[in-house]
């Protein structure tokens, strides 16, 4: 029950890994979150957005980036209150009690496990257009790269992370100076911009509404911020990483994600963005940069496998901090020298490759499903997080300023997330995708409610055993 077990395995368990191995460094638990970000759908599924709200896309992005940047500080005092042990989903355990993590940690795993499925599949279908190569093999060779890049050390595995990431950063920053440099060498550019911008239409050509409309969009294609909190835990500082992450990470994607979207914005009018096809590839084909098509396909097949990456990696340890808090099979807490939880990762890739195995056998059933059930999750385990905060903070949130101004983010979260779900479900396009996460959600938490639930439902708190910050059970 709420308030239940605070001192139970979920509450002080994490990560299952050996003593120095914990490696991390600072910007590789940055950079990680940046893979999870930064997949396919940035390349393609920007057009859905600016499609849906023209050029006042941009007051959308400023509004969920907003909204991001609130849920980070809430994480961030959550596990400062911890002591740095565990993520976000220990965290709402030590709060709302262990059954409230078993459904925040499955769904959360839930939301990856399907991101990465269709990312591979999305890999797939690209390389079959390459080279001919079957779209399931492509997608399974994605799955088996992205599983040998997780089975190394945990330090290994963040520096591999940081350059595909660092690489995607460099890419869109390419992207942006070359249409800067379009506006600047190009006669009457700035016409032409404000016109894209301002005349075809105006700024709101679809309405104000529209604005909104997108939000619950936007907030599911910033879904990997919170990724820092999960992996701060594999790092020799956990504490300050998520600090240094909450000040770097919000600002770092939204400039990135902003300046991008008014590079293509300035550059072509938004009637001329394609709904399911690539605005970047657009922009290219109207700056007549040659190699267009190639240098988006390499980058997207880099997004692809970054994004993988990221999240296998974060399925596989949120399932090992599940079993450190009894609400997975235990044998998934077991890791090697390197820190990685080697079972967990296996796992995580043979769930991933039922995914892929959906899409192919059931792409308009059974996959579509997965996918509209996938993309809301996260905002309803943002939704509980704050939660965790306002009933956890209640004594302790008025004795510092940090805690005060957080507590009025942890009220708006609890306040907009609401809404967000409310428009989706007025908009036809959406409603769909909202019942079936309301519907995931349901399921999981009468899986933890119910007396046959998770072990650590039916464990007195004082037999739990006391364990350090990574997980290790003392004695």
């Amino acid at each position: 029950m709420p308030g239940t077990a605070r001192t139970g395995p979920v509450a002080q368990g994490s990560f299952t890994t050996g003593a120095g191995a914990t490696r991390l460094a600072s910007w590789h638990v940055s950079m990680i979150s940046v893979g999870g970000i930064m997949g396919a759908g940035l390349l393609v599924g920007a057009s859905a957005t600016i499609s849906a709200a023209g050029p006042a896309v941009l007051l959308s992005y400023l509004l969920a980036g907003g909204f991001i940047w609130a849920v980070m500080l809430i994480l961030e005092q959550l596990a400062v209150r911890s002591g740095g042990r565990g993520s976000f989903i220990s965290h709402v355990g030590q709060a709302l009690g262990p059954r409230w993590s078993f459904v925040v940690g499955w769904s959360y795993a839930f939301l990856w496990i399907v991101t990465a499925g269709a990312q591979a599949v999305a890999g797939g279908m690209l390389v079959q257009s390459l080279c001919g190569v079957p779209a399931l093999a492509g997608a399974v060779g994605f799955l088996v790269v992205a599983l040998l890049l997780n089975l190394v050390s945990v330090r290994t595995y963040g520096r591999t992370e940081s350059a595909l990431s660092v690489l995607k950063l460099v890419a869109l920053a390419l992207f942006v100076v070359l249409c800067a440099g379009w506006g600047l060498l190009t006669p009457h550019a700035g016409q032409q911009a404000a016109a894209h911008l301002w005349g075809d239409g105006g700024f709101f050509p679809l309405g104000g509404w529209a604005v909104l409309a997108v939000i619950p969009m936007i907030v599911q294609t910033f879904t990997g911020c919170e990724i820092a909190i999960v992996a701060a835990a594999d790092s020799d500082d956990p504490q300050g990483n998520i600090r240094r992450a909450v000040n770097r990470l919000p600002v770092m994607v939204l400039l990135f994600y902003f300046t991008a979207l008014l590079a293509i914005l300035s550059v072509i009018s938004w009637r001329n963005v394609v709904s399911g096809q690539s605005p970047f590839l657009a922009v290219m084909r109207r700056l007549d940069i040659g190699m267009a098509e190639g240098f988006v396909v390499g980058v997207t097949l880099l997004a692809i496998l970054s994004c993988l990456n990221s999240a296998k990696y974060v399925v596989s340890r949120v399932m090992n901090e599940l079993a450190a808090g009894n609400c997975a099979p235990r044998f998934l807490q077991q890791a090697s020298k390197g820190g990685v939880p080697v079972r967990a990762v296996f796992v995580t890739s043979a769930l991933e490759l039922l995914i892929v195995c959906s899409a192919a056998w059931s792409p308009s059933r059974v996959y579509a499903l997965l996918l509209g059930a996938s993309g809301s999750l996260i905002m309803i385990d943002y939704f509980l997080a704050a939660l965790a905060f306002l009933h956890e903070g209640r004594a302790t949130s008025a004795r510092s300023k940090a805690g005060r101004k957080t507590r009025v983010m942890a009220l708006a979260v609890v306040g907009v997330v609401p809404g967000l779900f409310a428009t989706m479900l007025a908009l036809r396009a959406a409603r769909l995708d909202a019942l079936l996460a309301l519907g995931v959600v349901g399921v999981l938490t009468g899986i933890g409610f119910s007396p046959f639930g998770p072990a650590v439902m039916r464990q007195p708190p004082g037999d739990a055993p006391e364990r350090d910050r990574h997980g290790i059970t003392a004695g």
